[in-house]
């Protein structure tokens, strides 16, 4: 007697399990947050009441049509295809099977490391499989990456499994001795930071990896490709959500341990590492569900864990959706959901579903046989080169950092031949931080005043944006007997300033704390923090293409706004610490009515990330593309003829540069026209 499909049983095995509450993960919490949060809710409550109103199969076709078109010009579109200059290396048997050590380029100069698994039995071609890895170091020979591999192999499919940039074989940043210096995660988020900043998305070469990947097995006589599938778990999970639904070659998919909602993501551990976040995604309104029913009519198995930290009750509303999406066009049976009771990895249950599903779909049924005991190989047994880092051993091999380090340098170029008036300059700067421009007169509230030193405090406040308060604290001496006032824009990080001498000396001084960098915005959480600061943070913005920066620098522009109504006739110095300083010289730029800048420890030029080693705290105000527009340098040339102050400037690690270094760092950016800057002043640390 045959036995009944897995799916049917683990749906009925999830009812039993479902009723015990899965672990969540760390709430992600603050106020600017929340708001952000609420802001999101909206777009996607609106995406799933469109997509509920679609019936006709016409309409969902062209649903799954535009949301691959929007998630590919989101990032700009793909490369020019290159000759893959494949090479097989090695070739080893083992019992059932062979390996290849194979690798190709994706680009130019970007090499691909894989292990091409091949049934020793059989007539080819054979169905294949497409093995994106999670984030793991050892990328494709992670023990359950190569338990799923094996078993694939075994039971007749050819299995191409590559490691995913900042992993295996393929790490950008490494140390003198040769080895990673960082986890996946956070070189993929170092990586990201600088594809952000020259206008694209890494998730658009690790896309371009897999679209490269499933070139190569095709190419390959042992593979039919007509019957190709894709599965990965974690960011292997993202990868294949990402491209079944680009790569229509992807004639089935099983994604683990990833799809669940973006309210639901949003909600618990927020957006995670860099290649996970598509700019704009949550404002076009495209959730975790469309990954999926992009794939119509190509079927795809949901393959979940009960205690995953991505939130099982998303996967599950996920699921519905996607399942009712395609009963609509009347075929239904090609999504379904396995739920293990465990917790998030590539375990036994949701590998031996993907197996069931791959032969049911691209060999035409299975004998739905539980996976058996495995040997697994040694990690050196599948590397594809001698020191085990493809830019260690491959003369003029390059990572994705030389790659945007490349384009960086290009868009400095491009800058220094442009002629560009002040009105295309604020167009462009406005453009590219998304900056929302407020129509109406703000009116501020004053809620209470008190005596400081023989000077009046109020705390003022504003709702600038539905749901949100921009505040300040101004503070007034008795008798103002200067010329100007200062915006105070302050960063939690920093040591804050002295606001009693300033005042001392008959100044008003309004003091601000931008978004994101006060104390009540600042979390810990995961490793990535110690890089990256508050990622969930920056990251949801981003998916509202509403970049900090943007959001930052229009609400300074409203406190100018104040000072000058407040303060008629007063000249406006603005004085910025740490991650508000590049806030203050967008600002500086728009307006100018600032007639002064001071700056203190912010980052000296975003063309040093680069370079750098690592880099601390530069997420924050990162908007994508700024580079084409500017970089800081070029912001303190627009000030100008305006003062300029900077002090104690950072190197991206958060190291304080001496004034020598400083000068170096604009003089790179900015050529020639560094000698023009006649009002521009660095300071040291020691400087008062």
């Amino acid at each position: 007697m045959r036995k009944p499909p897995l799916a049917a049983i683990s749906l009925f095995f999830v009812i039993l399990v479902s009723m015990t509450p899965p672990a969540r993960g760390r709430d992600v919490d603050s106020p600017l947050y929340r708001h952000l949060l609420d802001e999101a809710k909206s777009h996607l409550l609106a995406r799933s009441q469109e997509v509920g109103s679609l019936i006709e199969p016409a309409s969902l076709e062209a649903r799954r049509d535009w949301v691959r078109d929007e998630i590919v010009k989101s990032f700009g579109g793909f490369p020019e295809k290159t000759p893959l200059n494949g090479k097989t290396l090695w070739t080893k048997s083992f019992d059932g099977y062979t390996v290849e050590g194979v690798i190709y380029e994706s680009k130019p100069g970007l090499f691909v490391t894989a292990n091409l698994y091949i049934p020793s039995s059989g007539t080819p071609p054979f169905p294949a499989i497409l093995g994106p890895c999670g984030h793991s170091s050892i990328g494709k020979a992670a023990d359950t990456y190569q338990s799923a591999w094996i078993n694939l192999a075994k039971r007749g499919f050819v299995v191409l499994s590559f490691d995913p940039v900042g992993q295996g074989e393929r790490m950008a940043y490494l140390d003198k001795e040769g080895k990673a210096r960082y986890g996946p995660t956070t070189e993929h988020t170092m990586l990201g930071v600088q594809a952000l900043l020259v206008g694209t998305n890494i998730a658009r070469d690790f896309i371009w990896d897999g679209i490269r990947s499933i070139d190569y097995l095709v190419s390959r006589p042992e593979v039919d490709s007509e019957r190709v599938g894709c599965t990965g778990n974690s960011g292997g999970g993202t990868q294949t959500s990402y491209f079944m639904a680009i790569d229509r070659r992807i004639a089935a998919a099983a994604p683990s341990c990833y799809i669940t909602s973006l309210e639901k993501l949003y909600s618990t551990i927020g957006p995670q590492d860099a290649e996970q976040n598509f700019i704009g995604q949550t404002a076009l309104g495209i959730d975790h569900a469309d990954y999926v029913e992009a794939c119509l009519p190509r079927p795809v198995l949901i393959c979940a864990a009960s205690d995953d930290f991505f939130d099982i009750d998303g996967t599950w509303a996920t699921f519905r959706e996607a399942k009712n999406f395609y009963q609509r066009y009347g075929i239904p049976e090609r999504v379904d959901l396995i739920e293990a009771p465990d917790n998030h990895g590539f375990s036994k249950p949701r590998r031996t579903a993907v197996y069931h599903w791959m032969e049911r779909w691209l060999m035409g049924g299975s004998d739905y046989k539980p996976e058996p005991e495995t040997p697994l190989n040694q990690v050196e047994d599948l590397l594809c080169v001698d020191t085990g880092q493809v830019n260690l051993s491959i003369p003029g091999a390059k990572s994705l950092r030389d790659f945007y380090g490349e384009d960086a340098r290009s868009l400095k170029e491009e800058r220094r031949k442009k002629d560009v008036s002040r009105d295309v300059l604020h167009r462009e700067l406005k453009r590219v931080i998304r900056l929302q421009e407020t129509s109406s007169p703000i009116q501020w509230e004053r809620e209470q005043e008190v005596v400081q030193s023989g000077a009046k405090k109020e705390l003022l406040k504003t709702e600038i944006e539905p749901g949100w308060f921009l505040e300040g604290d101004l503070l007034k001496p008795e008798e103002i007997s200067s010329g100007h006032v200062v915006l105070l824009l302050e960063d939690i990080l920093t040591t804050p300033v002295a606001t009693d001498k300033i005042v001392e000396k008959g100044i008003p001084v309004f003091t601000h704390y931008p978004r994101g960098l006060s104390a009540e915005d600042r979390l810990q959480g995961n490793s990535l923090y110690r890089y990256f600061g508050d990622y969930p943070l920056y990251f949801l913005a981003l998916h509202l293409n509403r970049p900090l920066i943007g959001q930052r620098v229009g609400d300074v522009l409203a406190c100018i706004d104040f000072l000058v109504d407040e303060f008629p006739g007063k000249e406006i110095r603005v004085i910025s610490n740490g991650r508000a300083v590049p806030v203050a010289l967008i600002a500086a730029v728009l307006d100018d009515r600032v007639s002064v800048v001071e700056a203190k420890g912010g980052l000296i030029t975003w063309e040093s990330i680069f370079e750098a080693t690592f880099s601390r705290d530069c997420l924050s105000n990162v908007a994508p593309g700024i580079l084409e527009v500017a970089d800081l340098p070029d912001l303190v040339a627009a000030i100008q003829p305006r003062q300029v102050t900077l002090q104690s400037s950072l190197s991206p690690e958060g190291e304080v540069l001496e004034v020598e270094e400083a000068q170096t760092a604009y003089e790179a950016v900015l050529g020639e026209d560094f000698s023009r800057m006649k009002n521009l002043k660095f300071l040291g640390a020691e400087s008062e």
